[in-house]
């Protein structure tokens, strides 16, 4: 009976911890952050009506209740395996739902279930891309929901689940389930990815106007979200984001220039090697007292001469003598250093005017119409590909 209490008591302060995210106070300034599946091991027996027991030393008994949803994989090969094919009593991997019922034992939904361990295998993890930090040749490195970076080499062997699709690391886009099984030098050697089902940001839903485009910027490793898995559509873009989706764009090259000496970025953060890259390049510049302001938001105008001048990097831009006027009412408000960026990228359908038809130059990008302005411009050079 002793027993028996401690086992309610200790399942009542498992529901509560589990329930503490739900449950937290939501404020305007407070986001919660989608629970994924909880990972439990332990030795398996067969059920009743096609259920499953998860034995635990420490933690007790747990009922695993199957679903048409429900994956069963092999751990090595991760070939699907018949419920009926698991033997009492053997090793485990199960990530289950993280609802759980009060009752003893306690009761929650398989999502994936790892089996056929061999002893001191190393069992791969299963993980949800949140955002992609990098891609390029070299392979790609993604933020999973737990807050991980987690770096998929291009020579890693990725296959989808029980299709027949060509699929590679690029295709880890936000909101992609996949199993990540490692090397024994820590290296991702294989990956396998699962049907893709959302963005996993909270502050995007599919009828958001920006929805496709902020889907690929995000994919293309330009822009990412935040900690609690917010994409923050409507803040403004910053420099620092800037230089972060131009150093994208280029491929991440390895950087091989000095630090710039700008005084407010001397602590480093996740966007020095891009802006070190960028100034080396002369695609950024600072401004007269020696500060880069990385939070600084950054104007349409401005964007557009972000835009121009790794355009005219890559060789491309106005090539010869140009001269025409913008059909804008505003135009006059458009700076004169700004003024050649902002007709090629009008031109071009990268910087398109409002639904009052201004052009509205000096306005502060939001990250929502910058993922637009990214993805026009990058259609501009798939265009110039196909020619």
């Amino acid at each position: 009976m002793k027993k028996r209490i401690c086992k309610l008591v200790s399942l009542l302060l498992c529901a509560v911890m589990l329930a503490i995210p739900a449950a937290a106070v939501a404020t305007e300034e407070t986001q919660i952050a989608p629970l994924g599946p909880v990972l439990l091991t332990g030795t398996l027996s067969q059920g009743e009506k096609g259920s499953l027991l998860l034995s635990n030393q420490e933690r007790g008994d747990t009922i695993l209740h199957i679903s048409d949803e429900t994956r069963i994989l092999n751990a090595v090969s991760g070939e699907p395996v018949a419920l009926d094919k698991i033997r009492d009593g053997e090793t485990a991997y199960v990530y289950a739902g993280p609802a759980m019922t009060l009752s003893l034992p306690p009761q929650t939904t398989a999502v994936l279930i790892l089996t056929k361990i061999p002893a001191d295998f190393a069992v791969p993890s299963y993980q949800r891309v949140a955002a992609v930090n990098t891609v390029n040749d070299d392979g790609i490195t993604v933020t999973t929901q737990e807050g991980k970076q987690m770096t998929i080499p291009a020579s890693a062997k990725v296959t989808p689940y029980l299709t027949k699709n060509i699929v590679t690391f690029r295709d880890l886009i936000p909101g992609t389930w996949f199993l990540a099984w490692n090397s024994s030098n820590g290296a991702v050697e294989k990956a396998m990815l699962f049907a893709y089902d959302g963005l996993p940001f909270t502050d995007v839903t599919a009828d958001h106007w920006a929805y496709d485009d902020i889907l690929s910027a995000s994919s293309k490793g330009l822009l990412s979200c935040d900690k609690m898995l917010a994409f923050r559509p409507s803040e403004a873009l910053t420099r620092a984001e800037m230089v972060k989706a131009l150093y994208q764009m280029a491929g991440s090259p390895v950087v091989i220039q000095s630090m710039p000496k700008f005084t407010d970025v001397q602590n480093g953060g996740d966007y020095i090697n891009a802006l070190t890259w960028a100034v080396g390049n002369k695609l950024v510049g600072g401004y007269s007292d020696n500060t880069f302001r990385p939070d600084a938001p950054v104007t349409r105008q401005q964007l557009a001469v972000f835009l121009y001048r790794w355009e005219q990097h890559r060789g491309g831009g106005f090539q010869g003598a140009w001269m025409f006027q913008l059909d804008y009412p505003d135009r006059e408000s458009i700076s004169e250093y700004a003024y050649e960026s902002v007709a090629w990228c009008s031109v071009n359908g990268v910087l398109t005017g409002r639904s009052d038809g201004t052009l509205a130059p000096n306005a502060t990008v939001t990250r929502a119409a910058a993922a637009a302005m990214f993805q026009r411009y990058l259609a501009t050079q798939t265009a110039k590909g196909a020619n």
